[in-house]
């Protein structure tokens, strides 16, 4: 383990991993007041118009299951609670740093496509938002974008891994010595993501996860939550993705979280309905 994460830092030194922007720093520090300003939230969040209309985007596409669209951050803050918002804002600011090439593009948008199916699936999950799963659909790949930089090779590595996710990332490892996932918890950490969050995305690619995350069951439904979204994402894209190693691993999930046969259904049809109109706007890069 400790190899894997010298491995990993030593590539995330040879480039630049952004600072969060100025507007989600402030309104960290503004929710972990004892009494967090509703209107100086609301005033943060529309400070940035590009930053916005990425986090107006996810609050009426997918997170919210409100009838009504709502149409500014005020009207957002009142109808969302505080964890919520944060969470939704934190994503929107992500897909504005990256994606500066079409592959890092490709490798954020299955993520944000993942997260909607993560998301609509959280429904049945009692311990799992619909934020958090969104986030952890999201962040799963950070890692894979920042190993696309460091190596033209990884591209085709990435998306063998959309219909084998464990001998695909075994190779992966078997390469790089280190993997998208560690290299995704650290960028995580210098973000100040959920630990939870991050946690769970260490074995997303795991055939073991459930023993691993025995002690911690909200850990082990996002690990489980992420491995069911990717399997929606490679089913809404065509049979050719469909192996039985996926089936295999999307049965190791089903088994954990017991969903009812509809949740998996609602998650498909919530991919083909949002998933090409969220997760990057015309403002990132």
């Amino acid at each position: 383990m400790q190899d894997k994460i010298k491995v990993a830092s030593n590539i995330l030194a040879q480039m630049n991993v952004p600072n969060l922007p100025e507007e989600v720093i402030r309104l960290q520090e503004e929710l972990h007041k004892k009494y967090p300003n509703t209107v100086t939230i609301a005033n943060l969040i529309s400070h940035n118009a590009e930053l916005l209309a990425d986090f107006m985007t996810l609050v009426n596409t997918n997170l919210t299951t409100e009838n009504q669209q709502i149409k500014d951050a005020k009207a957002a803050v009142n109808v969302m609670g505080l964890d919520e918002i944060y969470n939704i804002f934190l994503s929107a600011s992500i897909t504005q740093l990256l994606a500066e090439s079409p592959t890092e593009r490709a490798i954020l948008m299955h993520g944000a496509k993942s997260g909607i199916a993560a998301a609509e699936m959280s429904y049945w999950v009692f311990d799992v938002s619909r934020s958090e799963a969104y986030m952890a659909g999201l962040m799963q790949n950070i890692g894979a974008l920042y190993l696309s930089r460091y190596s033209v090779e990884y591209q085709e590595i990435f998306e063998a891994q959309m219909g084998n996710p464990i001998t695909g990332f075994l190779k992966e490892h078997e390469l790089f010595k280190t993997d998208h996932t560690m290299i995704g918890a650290i960028v995580s950490k210098k973000w100040n993501i959920d630990p939870v969050i991050y946690k769970a995305l260490l074995f997303h690619h795991d055939v073991d996860f459930a023993v691993k995350t025995a002690s911690d069951q909200k850990i082990k439904h996002i690990t489980a939550l992420v491995i069911l979204s990717n399997y929606v994402v490679s089913a809404a894209g065509g049979e050719q993705y469909i192996t039985q190693e996926i089936k295999y691993y999307r049965d190791l999930a089903k088994n954990i979280l017991k969903l009812p046969d509809n949740a998996m259904k609602a998650a498909t049809a919530a991919v083909l309905k949002w998933g090409n109109k969220i997760g990057l706007t015309a403002g990132s890069h």
